[in-house]
């Protein structure tokens, strides 16, 4: 299960449609103790251009600059979201083939500039599939 603050989630959803129609990514931040908690997110650049559209490329910059602004600190990336404009909030083959074991998966589905789903995933690696986890949002403690 992962938790994600429903303000917090909100602004994530406010990226995806800011970045409609091209697909955008990020990061989730926070941490892994009975379930994981998501604190905070930043953003990537989609370095993908010839297929924004329909896949992205995170900056590996990005990555490494959060794992630096977070190295000190008790949270951790525990995730990546990412938008699929105008398709299904399920992982295509691409994000399977391209995923790591232990990160949560948020794919938030965007119809024509609104968001209209958001689904959760993990990787069983073993099998190399996707399963759905519970997302669960609310406000803050």
């Amino acid at each position: 299960m992962i938790t994600i603050p429903a303000s917090l989630l909100r602004r994530v959803y406010d990226h995806t449609e800011a970045s409609y129609p091209y697909e955008c990514c990020g990061l989730m931040i926070g941490a892994i103790g009975e379930n994981k908690e998501v604190h905070a997110f930043r953003t990537c650049k989609n370095l993908n251009t010839e297929r924004a559209h329909d896949r992205y490329d995170m900056d590996p910059l990005d990555m490494l600059r959060v794992e630096r602004e977070f190295e000190n600190s008790p949270w951790d990336i525990i995730g990546i979201y990412h938008s699929h404009p105008d398709h299904p909030s399920r992982p295509s083959q691409t994000d399977t083939d391209r995923a790591w074991p232990a990160y949560s998966y948020v794919i938030i589905s965007v119809q024509k500039g609104t968001v209209a789903t958001a689904q959760s995933w993990v990787l069983n690696e073993g099998e190399r599939k996707f399963y759905e986890e519970p997302l669960i949002t609310g406000d803050s403690k």
